[in-house]
């Protein structure tokens, strides 16, 4: 995938190598030896091709395309680094043999986060598909039969339907973990002290009115709510687990929803869930 010809962005000799002057054997003497610096980006430069190398083995032997050969690059870039930093000369043992190891298992610890990472974002975003389905399979006009609809003020029936759906949503976010306080745009604004605890005791607040309202629900009800939000359960997980099918988890799903809704709404202040 355009591993030729092109200049790698996660390169990582620190010098081009060009006019190292000096043996393989005096340059691991200045580094262990003495701690030159520069005679470490000598030994990064000498070796980086042979880290590529093994890059692009451990990438030919791929079995799907999600990571590119740079990050494979990178991450042999890594355990060069480290190969570097621990080889010991004197033990007898080439250094590039030593270094394989390195390097191969730098690569494969690397995957295994990306891929336990993309995992973990596909699985969400299956979860959160199934809620969106399980608000949007119901009829409009039984969204808002079990907890008294405030939206069915609406005189567009579309729009009421719209309405709960979206207050549907915007529960299961908040049943996720309360992110409705940490925006990505928050994230690159420092907040005072004052500000951070305000949010965090805002948060916590949150998540005990919930915790409280959970604890009232019907317990089929309870049950999936705790399976789905706080376990990561799917749908047909739950529903293997419970006996019942999956669309019947689907229905109770939404209902939960909207007796949580209502509950919320009873409390003081309870117009900022709805």
């Amino acid at each position: 995938m355009g591993m030729e010809g092109t200049k790698d962005p996660f390169e990582c000799n620190f010098s081009d190598g060009s006019d190292i002057g000096i043996s393989e054997s005096g340059l691991w003497q200045r580094w262990h030896g003495d701690g030159d610096l520069s005679a470490r980006e000598a030994l990064v430069s000498l070796f980086t091709p042979y880290a590529r190398m093994v890059a692009a083995v451990a990438y030919k032997g791929r079995f799907h395309d999600e990571v590119e050969f740079a990050d494979y690059h990178q991450l042999a870039c890594v355990g060069l680094l480290e190969a570097i930093a621990r080889f010991n000369p004197d033990a007898g043992v080439h250094f590039k043999a030593y270094a394989t190891h390195r390097i191969r298992g730098a690569i494969l610890s690397g995957l295994e986060r990306q891929t336990e990472k993309n995992q973990q974002i596909a699985a969400q975003q299956r979860l959160r598909k199934e809620r969106l389905d399980s608000l949007k399979d119901a009829p409009q006009s039984s969204l808002g039969e079990t907890a008294g609809s405030l939206s069915g003020d609406l005189p567009n029936p579309l729009l009421s339907y719209m309405a709960e759906v979206g207050i549907g949503l915007a529960l299961g976010v908040m049943l996720e973990g309360t992110r409705m306080f940490a925006s990505p745009e928050d994230a690159s604004v420092v907040a005072s002290p004052e500000v951070d605890y305000f949010k965090k005791s805002e948060a916590l607040q949150l998540e005990e009115t919930l915790h409280t309202a959970i604890g009232n629900l019907a317990q089929p009800e309870r049950r999936v709510i705790r399976y789905h939000y706080h376990q990561g359960l799917a749908f047909e997980e739950i529903s293997q687990l419970l006996g019942i099918s999956r669309s019947r988890v689907s229905q109770i799903h939404r209902k939960a929803l909207a007796h949580l809704r209502h509950l919320l709404s009873q409390r003081p202040g309870g117009d900022v869930f709805l």
